[in-house]
């Protein structure tokens, strides 16, 4: 090290006053950058430890200086960036979406112990390691999440997809990330079919209809995998109502009366088992369409289940509920009438593979 650059960093490390320091803390990073292409390893390390050793006693201002300046430099001192990194978000947060010195295990511990904002923006890095994205996945809240699904660069495993899915099925905010993400599993993604609104659920459409049937199949199978492996067993109230329903249909007894009664009577359970095994679609799919009123997707499996049109007009009338419900019948059959047949099916050969899982646990 020349002997000007040496005398530069003698100084800040000596200097107590803290203007002066603050002075020569920004001609030492000045010359940092101006020795960029001269400076050996050994100085860029001495660099590291005197600005390290000043920035701990710098206040919030000059350290957020210090981010900014470094966040995006190449050889950006290690130490402090790591220091920096592990500090309020204010400061953090350039360094930990963008800085090149912070390794993978620099970043598991700041996504392991620091905020929600911090977890966000390491979820923002480029080319997010699969290992990271278990832990934002793991530790991170939605926000967060929604930000990891977004990077289309970060490297997410199927564990950490299917987490996400979970997660997304239950928050509106993570649905058009989990559908827009190129490399979501097939059969993840139509998990989404009927939580999304109609315009995801046409991109959903559009995927299905470019994969081969080789891809489908295997997605399929991915998804008999998910259902066995997962899922709990049924509540004897559940597992009661299933028996019931099949009683009914060994007997040729499960029709739209049948359900209409159940309706009335307030046997929901009964009423949902029933409705699932009429469209040969799970109970907790059917269970969310009539939560949301969604006549949409009940329009969607009453087609792909070759479910007549009356049929489809009572069951929307039904669960929508009133005088209302009534006006809009026409409008129903309507919307029946405009569902492409073979794209539905489709789409709910997943939905199939489910409602196969729910047999399995109550047997």
């Amino acid at each position: 090290m020349t002997q000007s650059r040496f005398a530069k960093l003698i100084d800040l490390a000596k200097t107590p006053d803290s203007n002066q320091r603050r002075e020569l803390l920004r001609e030492v990073t000045d010359l940092f950058f101006a020795t960029s292409d001269t400076r050996t390893d050994r100085e860029s390390a001495l660099f590291d430890d005197v600005m390290q050793l000043v920035a701990a006693e710098m206040q919030d201002e000059v350290l957020a200086e210090l981010s900014q300046r470094f966040a995006n430099a190449d050889d950006a001192p290690t130490g402090l960036m790591r220091d920096l990194a592990n500090h309020s978000y204010e400061i953090a947060g350039p360094v930990l979406r963008n800085s090149k010195a912070l390794d993978e295990q620099t970043l598991l511990h700041v996504v392991n112990y620091q905020s929600q904002n911090h977890i966000k923006a390491v979820a923002q890095r480029e080319g997010v390691s699969e290992k990271i994205s278990d832990a934002i996945v793991r530790f991170g809240d939605d926000n967060a999440l929604d930000t990891l699904i977004r990077n289309d660069s970060a490297r997410i495993s199927r564990t950490s997809m299917e987490a996400a899915v979970d997660r997304a099925r239950k928050n509106e905010r993570l649905h058009e990330g989990v559908v827009r993400r190129a490399d979501m599993p097939l059969d993840l993604l139509n998990e989404m079919y009927f939580v999304v609104e109609t315009r995801l659920r046409d991109q959903i459409m559009e995927r299905n209809a470019k994969v081969d049937p080789a891809t489908l199949d295997a997605a399929l199978a991915k998804a008999r995998e998910r259902m066995r492996t997962s899922a709990a067993d049924l509540s004897a109230e559940a597992k009661n109502a299933m028996n019931f329903i099949m009683s009914k249909k060994n007997a040729g007894e499960l029709n739209a009366r049948l359900l209409v009664s159940l309706y009335r009577e307030a046997k929901q359970m009964h009423f949902l088992y029933g409705l699932a095994e009429i469209t040969s679609i799970d109970h907790q799919t059917i269970a969310d369409l009539l939560e949301r009123k969604d006549i949409d997707g009940l329009a969607m499996i009453c087609r792909a289940s070759n479910i007549e049109r009356p049929l489809f007009v009572t069951l929307a009338v039904l669960t929508c509920g009133g005088d209302e419900a009534m006006a809009k019948a026409e409008e129903f059959g309507k919307m029946y009438n405009s569902v492409p047949v073979e794209a539905a099916q489709r789409a709910l050969r997943f939905f199939k593979v489910r409602k196969g899982a729910d047999g399995a646990r109550a047997a």
